[in-house]
């Protein structure tokens, strides 16, 4: 290994620990927190689950605008400012006594998350990393579900010994103490950068297309359609799951575990995901991934069989977060990297609006039916649609990727 491998992998272990910290402890702890604000507030449960719709809503609008700025700024900036961002969402949430200031806590941990967490990354190790990309970005990607099974445990902990406002104060912490520091010292955009040139000098020199290109090409679209199938079917299940567990005959704390072992083989699966894609292509290995994840869905209707809990466990889990690490790989090779930022953030939108309706459908659906299947088998249909669409991506040759003009 020389020392642009080792210096790129150090790259991955700084965004592993952000990812870590700011979305395992600013996105995945919600649920821990909401019964003891609930509790403390009185506030109705739809008046505080719309803090979390605020946080999601709040990150997805940004992303766009985040991805213009890595394409003109060091990534270290943008995903610094974020870290300090989702800290001080957390300490001002801490101290909050109405729900006007609780709202501006979560709207600054959105602004945070979208700043520093998935857009940023994916970019910075898809420019790190050419022939071990798949596996870098699994790696990188794990860090949100091990982030989200550790920290879930420790605000528990924590709540439990000092009560909600030390949980959002003390997980602030070792966003400012570990994971600032690291960014700072470790992650550049790419490894290389022509003198007299900035960022932007240096991204038109990359093989790809512009943005005015990728909205007239197929392979944006197609893009755009999987990451809203995926962010709607997964976002969706994994708010009703628990749910329908319990309404199956489930104890609450054997359905929690089922999320848990879920969320501990996506981090395995990411990394066994990404690294197939290296070998056969991003492309056939998203389809393939979608597909199986809706088998999951589809598993999972029949889960009073305990055997096919254990299924739904296996399949579901090692595949429903591949696509954090699949879909960067999938724009670098269709669309190239001179505007990765953009073209991602632009394509982030249709995940902010699968996220935002998937679970409202899904409630809406076992309200006319007092079922989820019907909302499981959408899911399903969803996803296998996606995994379709995705087959009629086309690889952005490299001869021409090189010679394409980048267009703003």
């Amino acid at each position: 290994m020389n020392a642009k491998e080792r210096q790129g992998w150090l790259v991955v272990v700084a965004l592993f620990v952000t990812l870590f910290l700011v979305f395992g402890s600013g996105f995945n702890t919600a649920g821990v927190f909401f019964t003891p604000v609930l509790l403390y507030f009185g506030w109705s449960r739809a008046r505080l689950s719309s803090l979390q719709t605020a946080l999601a809503v709040t990150a997805g609008l940004s992303v766009p605008v985040v991805g213009w700025l890595l394409d003109r700024v060091e990534a270290r900036a943008v995903i610094g400012v974020g870290i300090a961002l989702a800290a001080g969402g957390f300490l001002l949430a801490g101290q909050a006594s109405t729900f006007r200031v609780m709202l501006a806590a979560y709207v600054l941990l959105g602004l945070g998350i979208g700043a520093a967490t998935l857009l940023p990354c994916s970019l910075v190790v898809a420019n790190w990393f050419r022939e071990q990309r798949g596996r870098a970005l699994g790696l990188t990607m794990a860090g949100t579900t091990v982030g989200g099974m550790v920290m879930t445990l420790v605000s528990d902990r924590i709540i439990a010994w000092g009560g909600w406002r030390a949980g959002y104060i003390i997980l602030a912490i070792p966003m400012l103490l570990i994971a600032l520091p690291l960014v700072l010292l470790l992650v550049r955009t790419r490894p290389e950068r022509a003198v007299g040139l900035g960022v932007k000098g240096v991204s038109d020199e990359l093989p790809g297309i512009g943005v005015a290109e990728a909205l007239r090409n197929r392979s944006f679209w197609i893009i755009a359609v999987a990451q809203f199938c995926f962010a709607f079917a997964v976002t969706g299940a994994g708010l009703h799951t628990i749910p329908y567990l319990i309404l199956i005959g489930y104890a609450p704390s054997s359905a929690a575990l089922v999320l848990s072992l879920t969320m501990g083989l996506a981090a395995v699966g990411k990394i066994v995901m990404g690294f197939a894609a290296e070998r056969s292509g991003s492309r056939p290995v998203l389809a393939a991934d979608l597909i199986l994840i809706a088998l999951g869905q589809i598993v999972l209707l029949a889960a009073r069989n305990r055997l096919m809990l254990l299924c739904y466990i296996a399949i579901y889990g090692l595949t429903s977060g591949a696509p954090l690490a699949l879909i960067p790989m999938m724009i670098a090779e269709s669309l190239g990297l001179r505007r990765f930022g953009s073209l991602s953030g632009l394509a982030g939108v249709f995940t902010t609006i699968g996220a935002a309706t998937g679970p409202v459908v899904a409630g809406i659906l076992f309200d006319a039916s007092s079922s989820y299947r019907t909302a499981f088998e959408l899911f399903a249909l969803i996803l296998i649609l996606g995994g379709c669409a995705v087959l009629a991506c086309v690889p952005l040759p490299s001869t021409e990727a090189s010679a394409t003009a980048g267009s703003d």
